[in-house]
This record gives C-alpha cells, structure tokens and sequence, in this order.
C-alpha cells in the first residue's frame, strides 16, 4: 500500500508540476537555511563538550565590591593557587594556568647550534601536569609529568611540524624565548579542537615561571595584582557539595584578601559549561559567544522553516480545488478518509524528501561561505549522527506541520460537491485560518526586517562614534620593553621619525581602544586610605596624546620622562573622585599602589573608548613608565604608502634582528571588536530577504487560491462593467490589510527582541518610529508587486471563459 501511495504522490507532483516546483523550492530554501543555522548552533553548544570531565571542572573568578557596583574578572591574584593548594579546599585538582599570546619562540635548526628562526605562536600556555587530569590531550610523545619540569616545553602537532617539519623530529629539541630562557621540547600533543576554549599551540611548564621570576617579570608572591591572563581551574567529583565548597571558597577569600585595600574581594565557580557563552569573563583562548545570539540563531531558524510550511499550507490546499473530482471519484469507490489523509501526507512527505535531498546538496555547495555569519570550519561534515538525526527529525516535523492541515481539509471533501467542483468556503482550507498564516509568515518577515535595519543602524553608530581620538592612519607593532639600562626603544622611535611619510610616534603600553584592563588600587589628595574603586590604566609616553589627537578639559599632558612622575585623568575619572570642575583637578597628588610616590596630575582627558563600545566607560590613569611600554604607534601622512610600511619593518628588524616584526593599523584592529556583531547583522539581511522571498511565495499560493474562488464573480463583474484597476484593487484589498495587520503584531515582538540585543551595548542606537513606518512601507510595495501582478492577470481574461462552464 506504501508503494502505491508514494506512486501516486509522484504521479501527483508530475501532473503539477507549476504547484510541486514552487513547494519544493520553498521547503528547499527552508531546510537548506535551518540545516545550516543548526551547524552553527551545535557547533557553538559544543564547545569542549569532549572534555573528559566537562561537568566538574570549574573555572574560579575574582569579584571586587566597590561603593558604585561590583566588577567581576577571570583572573586571580599570583598567589591564589598556591594558598588553594596548601588550604585543602574541597577540590581533587587545583590548576593555574597562565596565557601569553603573539609570543615569539626562538628555534635552533641546527640542533643546539646558534642558527635560530623566528616564529610566533598564538597561544602559549603555562601550566602543570594535572592540566591533562582536567583537559585531555592526546600525547603522541612524551607525556604530561614533563610539566613538571622547569625548561621544559609540549608543543601541538601542528606546532611541532610548522617548526621542524615533522612532529616525530621535535622531540629533545632546543628553543628560546626572547627574554633569553631555554626550552626543550619534552612532549608532541595531538592538536586541540578547534570547538575549544582551551586551544593552546605550545604549553611551559608552570614551574618555569617560579624558577625565572626576573626573565619573567613575574611575582608569584604578589597578592595586589590580579590579570586576567593568570587563570585558575579546578576539579571536583560527583559527591562534592558544591553550596559547601562555595562557602570554603567565600572563607579562603577572607582569610586571603580582608584589610588589601577598600574593594571587598570574593571568588566564586564558573562552570566549564559557562566559559564559551559569559561575555562578562572572557575565555582563556578560542572566543566567545553571546547565548542571545545562538538564541536569535534558533529562532531565526525556526521562522524560516515555519513560513516553509505555511507556504505548503496554502498552495496544496488551494492545489486540493484541482484535485476535487479525484477526491470525489476515490470516496465514491470506498477510500476511507483516513486512506485520503494518508495518501495526502504521502504527497507531502515525498515533496519534504525531494526538498531534503536539494537541502543538503544546496548547504554542502553553500558551507565554504559560512565563516562570513559563522567562525564555523569549512570541512564540517553533514553526515555526523546529529545532523543525521537533525534531519530525520526535520523531515518527519515538516512532514506533520505541512502535510496535517491539508491532508484533513481534502479527507472532509464530499463526494458530491468534490464531483461537482462546488465548495464552502470552510470545505476548502477555511479562508480566515489561511488568512491567518498569512499574516503569521508577513509579521515574521516584518520581525525580521526590522532586526536587519536595527542591526546595520548599530554598527553604523559603532563605526561613526567619536571615539574621543583619532584612529586613521596609524600603525603600530609591538617592541619587546626596554630596560633600565636599555635604551632601544627610544632609538628606534627617533628613526621613525626619520621615515618621510611618518609625522609622529609615541611608545605606549596599548593603544587607547583596546582590550586591556589593567587596573590598579590607587591614593587621591593625600588621604592615608586608598580610593574605594580601582583605576585602569594606560602607560604611554608624553606624545601619546599628541599623536592619538585627544583633547584636554583641563591643564594638558606630562612633559617626558622615563618614570611616573605626573599622571593625566580622564573626565571619568574626575567625575568619580567627586571633582565638579576639571580645573580643580589639576595639582592634585595621586600615588599608583601601595608604596609609590605622591605625583600631581597634570591634566584631564576628555573622555575616550577605553575598551569597545559595549562596555562603559572606564576610570583612567595615564601615565609614563620605562619598563611597561610595549607598543611603538606611527601616525601616517597622505603621502605614505607601501614603501613607508616597509621602511617602518626594515627600521624595526635594524633596531631588533632577533625579533619577528608584526604591524598593525589601528582601525582595523577595533573593527575585530565587532566581528561577531557584523555577522550577526549580515545574518539578519540574509534571512531577511530570504523571509521576504518565502513570504512572496506564501502570498502567491493565497492569491491563486482566492482567484481560482472568485472566477466567475470577476466576470460577473466584468460583464456589469466594472473595471481593470476596480477588480484588482478589489483584490489586493485584503492582502493589504493583512500586511498591516502582520504589521501590528511585528512591532513589539521586533521591538523587546532587538532591545535585548542592543543592551550588549553602552552606545546604542536609537529605536525610531520613522524604521517602523519604513518597514512597513516595504512591506506593501512588496505585497502590491506580488499580489497585483496575479490580479491584474486575472482581471484581463476573457470573462466569457470564466462564464461558460455552469
């Protein structure tokens, strides 16, 4: 009996092919676009889901209460694991982990001669060897105890080979940092996945660290500081009460950190699982991604393939008027109406495996350009067990959601009328509830339209803000800091100055747009307490405000020095220490931590984006200090091109022939800030006009049907004189309604659905009525183009023809 059904359904699609066409491609289009929306969302949930112990690993972050908030980081004071480790807190494992990124690795490829090549690698880890008891990797040589020895180094496979050629030949190898410490390759790991928050290229040794202090410029007795770049992960079991292991943690933070300065500092447990998707700590490695983005994801989806279906929903039923004395003869020769569903469901299933099949051929054709909208890999494979069940499932949903309705309109049909070809309104898919879906398919389209406009009017606003500075035309690279007794850095800015085609340089610490948030406890006008928030901090030299063409509300910047001797503020700032008026603020003694000199300011800044436009803005200090500058900054005329970039590097290696030259232009670095939101906008355009295409379709079907409905009314009509425009007006009245009645329901769901976007942002744009009306506006352009073609089609035939056949 299966076999019949599905032949006939052929025979069906066949016979209508205008009508079987239009329903494949809408389903395709459909499948094709939730097929690849789902690749991403499951790409995205899972993250490290292979770690072995995925559930019971937990990353600690810092919290410090201030008087106006709480501000919370991934990082933790030097000390931390050390003092866990010996208080016996409830944990099995206890882990530090520090990250360096952009480091540059010396490679001997002589052996343990003196020729070296430079490489830099990405993501340089520093741990022990319980990392492995936390996050498995895969050892292809050596294994995890050798980080436990000082000097000693594991490399991924895909590290090894780029630096040796072969993974098998890295093993014993010598390597160098540029601060002079030896390495030894000690271990080859198979490569992280790519779907990791923990991917790493190369990993020290932890006790490396303990063992260089002065290479390393790091303290590990140091409780005042806190970096998000030192991190600290641990393991718990099953059996752990994790209320009473909070509470140990709450105790270890007041026995560690009560009486350091006015902040109340606290520790809590971030679940593995939380990692990937908390925008308020950012992960060790890998990136980000905001739950409400593979939330707007799986609704996007769930719109496309719902405004799919209403399309089958309206052109089968309007279809099942062709197909009435079919009906009428089956029920006259003893079909059942559950034989008639049935075989009616059949038609549908074997249209949604046609659409299936052009889906997966249309994503696999479509998947190299994913990484526009997606960080997605382009050799993802649509035959994993949960893609295949994804469609299993899909085919077997849009089967009942597109076949169920029409399949019980045509099993009512009566012999009778079907034989005669006459209907009810109600015996034929019941108008309104059509009318229905077709309003339900224009308000998603409308949702979606609106998200597109918001979206791009955003980024407009994050790309068009005045940042408080200036970003065009400079470049900047790192320049590895100078020491007391060096001087490089200094030399090698003077020689840039040199270059026609550069106008200015400065050396800084990071530019001023950056994700940097140093921050430090600090003392104001000479109080013997320190000030009951933290400063953050940009060390620069005294051209940076000069070169970056910031303005002054008050006094102006430090003259040059090679130590902290006076320190600028920003607006910010100012405002926090309750100073009215800038000028009063100039004079005044600030002291940097807890054993530094009382230095005046100097000036205040008008306020600038510290960090990106999503977050708020920051108190500042900005000062100059030897040691900590980083960073040289070149500003560039009009007349430099190519040749100046090049002159800037060939200076550069001249200065520092050990050291790997990396530039970089400003603006272009902030634009990464918003990567993930461009995309996210590129998808609403994209599903934009895919919903706008459904809904012509969807609104097709509906016309046909009221048409093929109205037949002989439009003669009659003709016949009484009425006109060409009077019959199409008359007909695309109440598909203009029901564009503004979409319109109504559209406007608050688009409305608190893109509010909770833009709430990512401190800068957003605003929400007029004006995008309303524009929207709107579309939305009946586009109804008018697709409805009153099919009307004035209809108004010009021959109402003799329509006539006739009584």
């Amino acid at each position: 009996m299966l076999k019949n059904y599905f032949k006939i359904a052929w025979r069906g699609l066949a016979r209508s092919k205008s009508v079987g066409i239009i329903n494949i491609f809408g389903l395709t289009v459909g499948i094709t676009a939730a097929l690849l929306l789902f690749v991403i969302v499951a790409y995205e949930l899972g993250y490290d889901k292979f770690q072995p112990n995925y559930d019971h690993v937990y990353r600690i972050y810092t919290q410090d209460k201030i008087e106006d908030g709480v501000e919370s980081t991934p990082g933790v004071a030097n000390p931390f694991p050390d003092a866990l480790m010996a208080d016996k807190l409830a944990f099995d494992k206890v882990v530090p982990v520090i990250v360096n990124t952009e480091v540059q690795l010396n490679v001997r490829t002589d052996g343990q001669g003196e020729n070296l090549e430079k490489f830099k690698t990405e993501f340089l880890f520093y741990s022990t060897s319980e990392y492995v008891d936390l996050f498995g990797l895969e050892f292809l040589a050596g294994a995890a105890s050798v980080l436990d020895e000082p000097g000693k180094m594991v490399l991924s496979r895909a590290e090894a080979e780029r630096f040796y050629g072969s993974w098998e030949n890295a093993m014993g190898k010598s390597l160098e940092l540029t601060n002079g410490v030896e390495l030894e390759v000690g271990a080859v790991v198979e490569n992280t996945p790519e779907n990791s928050n923990f991917h790493f290229d190369a990993m020290m040794a932890y006790e490396t660290v303990r063992a260089h202090p002065i290479e390393f410029d790091f303290d590990l007795g140091q409780w005042g500081s806190t970096s998000s770049n030192f991190q600290v992960y641990v393991l718990t079991n099953p059996a752990t009460d994790m209320v009473a292991a909070q509470a140990q943690l709450d105790a270890f933070s007041k026995k560690h950190f009560e009486g350091r300065g006015n902040s109340i500092k606290s520790h809590h447990l971030q679940p593995l699982a939380d990692i990937h998707f908390n925008s308020d700590l950012e992960p060790l490695s890998g990136r980000l991604v905001r739950k409400s983005t593979i939330q707007t994801l799986v609704l996007v989806g769930i719109f496309i393939l719902v405004m799919a279906s209403i399309n089958f929903v309206n052109l089968t039923t309007s279809q099942a008027i062709g197909k009435s004395k079919e009906i009428g003869v089956r029920k006259v020769m003893g079909s059942s109406k559950s034989q008639i569903a049935l075989q009616s469901l059949g038609e549908t299933f074997l249209s949604v495996l046609i659409s299936s099949v052009l889906a997966l051929i249309a994503a696999h054709l479509l998947l190299p350009y994913l990484d526009k909208i997606a960080d997605v890999p382009a050799d993802v494979s649509f035959f994993q067990p949960v893609i295949l069940a994804f469609m299993l499932v899909l085919m077997l949903g849009l089967t009942l959601l597109s076949g169920f309705y029409p399949a019980l309109v045509i099993s009512r049909f009566r012999p009778i009328q079907a034989l005669k070809n006459k209907f009810q309104g109600a015996e034929i898919g019941g108008v309104p509830i059509r009318r229905g879906l077709v309003v339900m398919q224009f308000a998603i389209a409308q949702i979606l339209m609106i998200g597109t406009l918001i979206a791009v009017r955003q980024m407009e606003l994050v790309q068009d803000t005045d940042l408080g500075f200036n970003k065009e035309a400079i470049y900047y690279f790192d320049v590895p800091s100078d020491t007391r007794e060096t001087n490089r850095m200094e030399t090698l800015k003077q020689e840039l100055l040199r270059i026609p085609g550069v106008i200015a340089a400065t050396k800084e610490s990071d530019i001023p747009s950056s994700d940097n948030n140093s921050a430090t406890n600090f003392y104001f006008d000479q109080k013997t307490e320190d000030v009951p928030f933290p400063a953050f901090l940009k060390i620069a030299d005294e051209d940076y405000f000069d070169l970056y063409e910031m303005e002054f509300v008050a006094g102006a910047g430090y003259p040059a020095s090679d130590t902290l001797r006076s320190v600028v503020i920003n607006e910010t700032m100012a405002k926090k220490l309750l100073i009215s008026n800038p000028e009063e603020a100039v004079g005044k003694l600030i002291r940097v931590g807890g054993r530094g000199k009382w230095v005046p300011i100097s000036g205040v800044v008008k306020d600038f984006a510290v960090n990106s436009l999503r977050e708020e803005m920051k108190q500042l200090l900005i000062f100059s200090t030897k040691p900590i500058f980083r960073q040289v900054a070149v500003k560039l005329d009009r007349s430099a091109d190519r040749a100046t970039l090049t002159a800037i590097q060939e200076t550069f290696e001249a200065q520092y022939p050990e050291q790997i030259f990396a530039g970089q232009f400003v603006d272009e670095t902030i634009a990464e800030f918003y990567e993930s939101e461009q995309k996210l906008a590129l998808v609403y355009k994209i599903f934009a006009g895919l919903a706008i295409l459904i809904s012509c379709i969807g609104l097709y079907g509906l016309v046909s049907f009221m048409i093929g409905q109205k037949v002989k009314e439009i003669g009659i009509r003709k016949v009484l004189g009425a006109s060409i425009p009077q019959i199409a007006f008359m007909l695309s009245r109440e598909f203009l309604v029901m564009v503004l009645l979409a319109f109504g329901l559209a406007i608050p769901l688009a409305y608190f659905m893109m509010k909770e976007w833009l709430a990512t942002f401190a800068y957003q744009t605003r929400i007029s009525i004006g995008l309303f009306v524009l929207v709107m506006l579309a939305s009946l352009l586009i109804t008018l183009l697709t409805v009153g073609s099919k009307a004035v089609r209809a108004a010009l035939a021959n109402p003799v023809d329509s006539l006739k056949d009584e």
